[in-house]
């Protein structure tokens, strides 16, 4: 689920932190996943946890408009 943005640790970080804000918790939610119980529940969080990375990083735009502009020196 990498992207070019954001790293495996990076996703999984942040849903852990949201698992263990919002969730079961990590504990509860990889050991099911360990046992084959519920895989589906480690690929949603971490799913949202993409989600709000993606949310959070700069756009292209957001840093042009930030960046200083060079004038006159044509």
């Amino acid at each position: 689920m990498a992207t070019e943005r954001f790293t495996e640790d990076e996703i999984t970080a942040r849903a852990r932190q949201l698992v263990n804000e919002q969730g079961p918790g990590w504990d509860t939610v990889v050991a099911n996943e360990r046992v084959g119980k519920d895989t589906a529940e480690l690929r949603y969080w971490r799913e949202r946890a993409l989600q709000e990375l993606e949310a959070e990083a700069p756009t292209v735009l957001e840093i042009e408009a930030s960046t200083p502009k060079t004038v006159g020196l044509e």
